[in-house]
Order: structure tokens, then sequence, then C-alpha cells
């Protein structure tokens, strides 16, 4: 049922991501496992982010890729250096003071980067990664003061998923340039779901992630697709961005609670698209049955018409 997994996923029990991501796909990972091929070779995830549906997933075979350098670095330490990573990421007090002075710094090697990016992404507002121009980090402190920072539990456990995948730094384009037919590619690219596009959340690098980016992905992932590779995307549910979508692609609208907002009583339900370059029947959808929080299969067009009245 689940090939190519270290483990067999329990859906109330699933392996957690070890940081917070704006945007990332925790609360909906449950969901996506229902999205996944039946059968696929290896497991590409080229905007990793958190990682939610591959931590869930736990593919023994799989390529990790993001255009995020602390990201990655913090990943390749995560799995070759946990019990110093969490050691040293402990040596620092959670408070104020604290996160500007290690905000401010910039530490040369592979460990103390690793440390201050779990610092600052865990006590960043909102857990948020965003840089300026200058790919400086600049989100301010959250005020959150947590009892440890990660559990070694979580630590360790991240740690052995990770074991003999392959971490790439760069572009989505050199990420999945060894893929071969039969795999699974899932894209989630950075966008602020339900808010206008140019927001500044969209910045996860110096470069942000445009409107074209956008377009640069669907042909992209159009191309995959044409070469029998399975190709799944998380996208927005706007028009301007589906628009550009093969109509090969079926797609799935479902409701997911955004997370960015300055208190919590603003946050609200955004409409966010699953599109998949197979039919649903033939992923676990067919063993599991779809999810309750759905709110339908649209064509192209129709998807385009639900996003005017669900947002």
């Amino acid at each position: 049922m689940y090939p190519n997994r270290n483990e067999t996923p329990d859906l109330n029990g699933i392996c957690p991501p070890p940081i917070r991501w704006a945007g990332g796909k925790r609360l909906l990972a449950h969901r996506l496992l229902q999205f996944t091929p039946k059968q696929f070779g290896r497991y590409y995830e080229p905007m990793v982010g958190s990682g939610a549906l591959f931590f869930a997933l736990c593919p023994k075979n799989g390529v990790l890729g993001d255009i995020n350098k602390d990201l990655i670095n913090f990943y390749r330490v995560l799995r070759n250096q946990p019990r110093h990573l969490y050691r040293e990421a402990h040596c620092n007090n959670p408070d104020k003071t604290t996160y500007y002075n290690i905000r401010s710094q910039q530490p040369s090697s592979a460990l103390e980067k690793a440390v201050r990016f779990l610092f600052l992404i865990r006590l960043s507002w909102n857990g948020l990664y965003r840089v300026n121009k200058k790919g400086q980090f600049n989100v301010p402190y959250g005020g959150r003061t947590p009892a440890q920072l990660i559990s070694l539990e979580k630590i360790l456990r991240a740690s052995k998923v990770l074991k003999g995948v392959v971490l790439k730094w760069g572009d989505i384009e050199k990420t999945v340039s060894g893929v071969q037919p039969g795999d699974f590619v899932f894209f989630d690219p950075p966008y602020p779901k339900g808010a206008s596009i140019g927001n500044g959340f969209a910045r996860y690098n110096e470069m942000g992630f445009s409107l074209d980016d956008h377009r640069r992905l669907a042909l992209l992932a159009s191309r995959l697709a044409d070469q029998g590779v399975h190709v799944m995307i998380t996208e927005a549910a706007r028009k301007e961005i589906l628009k550009h979508f093969s109509r090969e692609f079926h797609i799935t609208l479902v409701r997911k609670p955004s997370l960015i907002a300055a208190e919590s009583r603003y946050r609200r339900d955004a409409c966010e698209a699953i599109l998949t370059s197979y039919s649903p029947e033939a992923s676990q959808n067919s063993a599991t049955g779809y999810c309750p929080d759905e709110v339908g299969h649209y064509s192209h067009k129709e998807a385009a018409s639900c996003h005017a009245t669900s947002l």
C-alpha cells in the first residue's frame, strides 16, 4: 500500500516536521497523504520548507531541495549531527534579548548556522522565515518563550527519516534534474494563501517568488507529467495562478486554516488547490475515502469560479 517508505504512515500519529514554516503543510499533511499515488519510485520535493508531507511519508529514497540555503544546511546538520544540534541549540536562553543578538550574528560553521536558523525560526513572529533583498533575516521577535526549542526525541526521529535522502540547495529544476518516469514529485510553492499577489510573506529568500515563477513551475510540472512522472502541486486557489496549469491536471479544492496574522482571532480559513497529474481515484483516496473538509473536485474553469466565492 505504501511503497518506498520507511514505515506505514499512521494518519493519527504521522512523523511531525521538526520546524514550523509559514505556508507549510503540517495541518494538511493527513489530507495530502490521501492524494499521493499508490505506487511510485523516488520521492522529490524541490521546495521542501518544513517537509510536512515528506516526514509523513517517510520515503526510503528521496531528494529534497530548496532555494533557501540556510534551510538545506539545517536539514544536513539535523541528519548528520542531531545530538550536537540539540546540545548547542539549548545553550542559549529563548528570550527577546538573545533573539536579537543571535539574529545579528553571521556564524561561519555549518553547525552554528543550523543552531542560529533553528533559534530564529522557533522564536520569530508566527514562525516566519523572511529576508530582505540583501538576504538578511529581518523577522521580529514573536514574544513566545518555550521551555525548549525542540525535543531530543523530535530531532532524533527527524534525523532517522532523513538518512539516505539527498539534500540539494538550488532552483526547482536542479532538484528534479534526475527524475525518472514513475517517480513522484511534490511541489509546494511559497505563496501567502488567501492574500494578494506581491505580499511580502512570499519572500523566503532574497529573490522572492513571483507570479512569473508560478508560470515557470506550471510549465515544469506539465513537462514532468508528459514524461510519466507523478506530479502533485499545492497552490493558492486563485484563477491568475491555476489558469497556467495544463488542463490535464485534476484539481481538488480544500479548506485550510491560514496561520499568518498579527492575532489568532484574525486568522481565517483559506481555499487551496491540490493539483495532480493523475486521477484522484488512482491515489490513496480509493482506499481511505475523501477528506471531510474537501470543497470538491473541479475543472479549471470551475476552480477559478470557486475562488471568487470561497476566499
